[in-house]
């Protein structure tokens, strides 16, 4: 019984990461008029990107709220996709540049995720939600490699390069 309390419970402190993520991009989208208004070309409505982020926000809502229900060994490796799609998501949008005015992907990345602050409303936040969304992706497939070896010593069978 105490094997299987582990197991669930690593789903329940997963939800967290995701949680923290949603936190952090209602932040953004509260504080960032840059991604609200196109940086400062639109005066009504809201930015596709704000929509972007929004749209994580919710989906990580929706994951931890899948964690802490199910708390599967499966519920983890949706997470671990989603996060990482997200991870993929958010380098991506640097592919956006000329959206935002930018000359170069390079020059939104800077802008973005660069140590260097140059202006704006969002300093380390998109820093900060990679972060936390690379610490899922890690976490989340560190756990499924420990539970694969310790499900398959429990059963007495090597694990196989196919079985998870």
């Amino acid at each position: 019984m105490a094997a299987n309390d582990a197991k669930q419970r690593f789903p329940a402190i997963y939800s967290l990461f995701f949680l923290l993520g949603a936190g952090l991009s209602f932040v953004m989208l509260a504080t960032d008029t840059n991604l609200r208004t196109d940086f400062g070309t639109m005066s009504s409505g809201y930015f596709l990107h704000w929509y972007g982020v929004l749209a994580i926000a919710v989906a990580d809502l929706v994951g931890a709220g899948l964690l802490l229900l199910v708390r599967t060994r499966t519920a983890v490796k949706i997470g671990v996709v989603g996060s990482g799609l997200i991870v993929v998501a958010w380098l991506g949008v640097t592919l956006t540049y000329s959206q935002v005015g930018f000359a170069s992907a390079s020059s939104f990345a800077r802008y973005l995720f660069g140590i260097t602050y140059y202006g704006g409303d969002i300093r380390y936040l998109y820093d900060a939600l990679l972060a936390v969304y690379l610490l899922t992706f890690l976490a989340g497939g560190v756990d499924l490699l420990v539970t694969r070896h310790a499900q398959a010593a429990s059963d007495g069978t090597p694990p196989s390069p196919s079985s998870s």
